[in-house]
Parts: structure tokens; C-alpha cells; sequence
């Protein structure tokens, strides 16, 4: 089992050559395909205030932000190559309220997209949530989310699953199957278990263990009891703990229209990510 297409979010950000260069290297490592797309904004502040700018001046922006995208293409173009895997690149030109759609529709094409943790200091804060929203909820697809801080590049590679059982826990591990076998030590993390009868065949996370020990999968169960931590600060220091370089997590919560765009635990782990974290709806 191994992906085979692949979809990368491009843009002119410090941390994109980090996501991009975890793209091309999982292509690499599984013979895949790897699709770059670019967004090309469509200026519409004056539909917004009723003013008709100058079109000198709106043709002027609008050439900026296609040399911006047109730059990220060229950037990721010359590391795919260098690489020598099979790659494709796309430059989307639309309104921004409609951008997170069009990426959304894009990867619901590939087997995994990559994407970037909002920077709570960038100006494009908002849109980048909208457009992690967006695919996660509106795609179908794993999203692999690489923080701003960058990768911790592990010498021994370890991944994190938060095991809760539930569906989308049990979805978000199948997604990361092919990342998981190439992890050498993988931890199902469980976090105050319930009792449960025998019924369920041992204690919770074992039958998990046991499945992904038939895809080649080295993982055990770790169990952690501490009513008085906040789940996710028990996650987060574990990882820490560990030197884990991955996190794998069922994604919960529903649309921003609604309350929030993801569950409490979720809404932290985005916030507060120190690696980066393969999240499944």
C-alpha cells in the first residue's frame, strides 16, 4: 500500500520550501505523482467599498500576485526536478472567497494533500484557516498539515496516533497507513481508557496493533491516565517526550457557519502543533 498522487498547496510564505520538500520526499519514497497548485487572487476590495479603481492600478495588483504564484510554481518545479520524481503544476486565478473551494475540489483528485499551519502572525491568517477548513472538511481526503515553525527532522522516526476508537480515528489511521510503515517505532496513544468487557477482545488500542501488524506496521500501545491534563497537552507532551516526528488524529468538529470549524481537542492540537499532523474527517 503506498500513495500515488499527490496534491502540494503553493505559495510565496518562508515555510512552503518545508512543505514542499516533505511532498517531493514521500513522492519519491512511494513512486508517486506530485501536483503543486498555486492560487493567483482576484482583487475584489472594490466590490466591497463601492469604489472603481483605476484599472492601471487593479491590472498592476493582479500582476503582482501572478508573479508571486508564478514564482512558487518555478520554485517547486526546480525541486521536483532536482528530485527526479513525475510532478505537474497549476496556477488557479479566482476570487479568494472562492479559492478554498477550488483547492478542495483539487484534492479530492489525490491521495493526500499537503498544506500549512495558519500562522497566527501573518496577515493572511484567516484565509489560510478558510482554506484548512475547506479541504479538510469539503474534500474527503487525508490533509498532512506542516507547522510554521518548520519540521524537527528526528534521527529515530516515530509516529503519534490518537487512539479514541472512533470512526474517525480508525479513518485517519488507514489514510496514514503508507506513512506508518515507514515510521520505525509508532505509538497508539490511548488517554484515560474506559473499562470495557472482554467483549472487545483485550484492552483498547491492542486490536489496532494487531491489524497494523499485518501491513508491517512496528506499533504498541502507550497509555496515559491523567484526568487533571487537557488531552491535547497530554498528546502534545508526548510527542515532545518521544522526539515523535508525526501525528495521526481523526479530525473533529463541523462548519465555521455554524460554532467552530474543528472540535476543542483539534482546534488545540492546530494551535499549539510542534509536528507535523496527518489529520482525517
Amino acid at each position: 500500500m503506498s500513495y500515488k498522487d499527490l496534491l502540494v498547496h503553493l505559495d510565496d510564505s518562508d515555510i512552503c520550501a518545508e512543505r514542499v520538500e516533505a511532498a517531493v520526499a514521500l513522492a519519491k519514497r512511494d513512486g508517486a505523482r506530485l501536483t503543486g497548485i498555486a492560487l493567483a487572487l482576484e482583487s475584489t476590495i472594490s466590490t466591497y467599498i463601492g469604489i472603481d479603481f483605476p484599472s492601471s492600478l487593479t491590472e498592476a495588483q493582479q500582476e503582482i500576485v501572478q508573479q508571486a504564484a508564478q514564482s512558487s510554481v518555478e520554485k517547486f518545479e526546480a525541486v521536483a526536478t532536482a528530485a527526479g520524481i513525475e510532478f505537474a503544476s497549476r496556477i488557479i486565478k479566482c476570487q479568494g472567497t472562492k479559492a478554498p473551494a477550488r483547492i478542495a475540489f483539487f484534492a479530492r483528485h489525490a491521495d493526500l494533500i499537503f498544506v500549512g499551519q495558519p500562522n497566527p502572525d501573518s496577515k493572511a491568517k484567516d484565509f489560510q484557516e478558510a482554506l484548512l477548513e475547506s479541504v479538510l472538511h469539503n474534500s474527503g481526503r487525508p490533509v498532512y498539515i506542516v507547522p510554521y515553525i518548520g519540521r524537527y527532522n528526528a534521527k529515530v522516526r516515530r509516529a503519534v496516533i490518537a487512539w479514541d476508537g472512533g470512526k474517525k480515528a480508525v479513518r485517519a489511521v488507514n489514510d496514514a497507513i503508507p506513512m506508518l510503515k515507514a515510521r520505525k517505532e509508532v505509538d497508539v496513544l490511548v488517554i484515560n481508557p474506559k473499562k470495557r468487557s472482554d467483549d472487545f477482545g483485550g484492552k483498547q488500542g491492542e486490536n489496532l496493533v494487531a491489524h497494523l501488524a499485518r501491513y508491517g506496521v512496528n506499533a504498541k500501545v502507550v497509555v496515559k491516565v491523567n484526568p487533571d491534563i487537557s488531552v491535547d497537552t497530554i498528546i502534545l507532551n508526548h510527542i515532545s517526550d518521544t522526539g515523535a516526528d508525526l501525528l495521526v488524529m481523526g479530525a473533529f468538529g463541523h462548519s465555521r457557519l455554524r460554532e467552530k470549524a474543528f472540535g476543542g481537542v483539534t482546534e488545540s492540537i492546530l494551535h499549539q502543533m510542534i509536528v507535523p499532523v496527518l489529520l482525517s474527517e
